[in-house]
C-alpha cells in the first residue's frame, strides 16, 4: 500500500484561518436568518414568507445563497492555496468580505453591493487550475 503525503506549504495556515473566517460569516448570516425568523414569525419548517416583499425571505436568501456557493469556494481556497497560499489567502478574504456586503445588501433588496466579492471566488478557481497544472510538469 503507498501513501501520498502532500507538503503543505509554510503560509498554509493563512489558507486555513481563511476557511475558519468563512465559517464565521456563515454563522452571522445563520443568525441573522433565526433573528429574522423571529421577528417575522416564521416558524419552522417554513424557508420563506412568501409574501410579495417579504424581509425575512431576504435574509433568509442571501444565506441559502452563501451556502450554494461556499462548497466551491472552499475547494478552491483549499486547493489554490496549496500553490499559492498567501495570494489565495487574500482573495479568500475579499470573497468573504464580500459575502458580508452581499448579504447586508441583500437585506436592503440591492444583492449588487457585494458582488465584486466574486473577484476573489475567481482568483481562487484561477490558483486551483494552475496547481493542477503544476501537478502535470511536475
Amino acid at each position: 500500500m503507498t501513501s501520498a503525503f502532500v507538503p503543505l506549504p509554510g503560509l498554509y495556515g493563512a489558507v486555513i484561518l481563511t476557511a475558519v473566517v468563512n465559517w464565521f460569516v456563515l454563522m452571522w448570516m445563520a443568525l441573522m436568518v433565526g433573528s429574522a425568523r423571529k421577528e417575522h414569525g416564521v416558524k419552522y419548517p417554513l424557508l420563506y414568507e412568501n409574501k410579495v416583499t417579504s424581509q425575512f425571505d431576504l435574509v433568509q436568501r442571501a444565506h441559502q445563497n452563501s451556502l450554494e456557493w461556499n462548497t466551491s469556494f472552499l475547494v478552491f481556497l483549499l486547493i489554490g492555496g496549496l500553490s499559492l497560499p498567501l495570494s489565495c489567502a487574500v482573495a479568500g478574504t475579499v470573497y468573504n468580505v464580500g459575502r458580508v456586503f452581499y448579504a447586508k445588501g441583500y437585506y436592503s433588496g440591492n444583492p449588487h453591493k457585494g458582488l465584486w466579492g466574486l473577484y476573489g471566488l475567481f482568483y481562487l478557481l484561477g490558483a486551483t487550475v494552475f496547481t493542477a497544472y503544476k501537478t502535470f510538469t511536475a
